[in-house]
């Protein structure tokens, strides 16, 4: 398996993705374009074997990071490769001095919650209403404390 940044070719395959695993508020081309192409603090990483199977979204703010999306197509999810793609995303954030990673996930994504919990994340709030079908979702936060030069 390979983790590589995103390129713009990519960006079919990712919408594919999307739609395989995501019922509802699914990203559109237009959404991952201006993520790679526009948005100066967004880092898109997929992963790879033969071809694209999944990806990660990442935002970094000064020492804050936040996981926007991730996902693996259907037939490989819970085999461990979310975990794989999550913690290169987690190193990478931590080489540019990242010391706490938030992320918002639907209250009914059981897998998901029990793969940011096996990663040190903790539910801190609910956001009632969140996504666009009325569904809440947990704030969920990691800390490391700050990174000494």
């Amino acid at each position: 398996m390979i983790i590589r940044p995103c390129e713009e070719s990519d960006l079919n395959t990712l919408c594919a993705i999307e739609k395989a695993c995501f019922k509802s508020h699914q990203w559109n081309y237009k959404q991952f374009q201006y993520e790679l192409l526009e948005n100066q603090f967004a880092n898109i990483f997929v992963i790879e074997e033969g071809k694209v199977f999944g990806f990660i979204d990442f935002w970094i703010l000064f020492e804050k990071g936040e996981i926007a999306r991730i996902a693996i197509i259907p037939q490989l999810q819970n085999k461990g490769i979310g975990n794989i793609l999550l913690n290169d995303a987690l190193k990478r954030m931590i080489e540019q001095n990242v010391i706490s990673f938030s992320l918002e996930v639907r209250v009914s994504n059981e897998a998901a919650i029990r793969l940011y919990e096996k990663n040190g994340f903790s539910k801190k709030l609910i956001k009632k209403g969140y996504y666009q079908d009325g569904e809440d979702a947990y704030l969920m936060l990691k800390e490391i404390g700050e990174i000494n030069g």
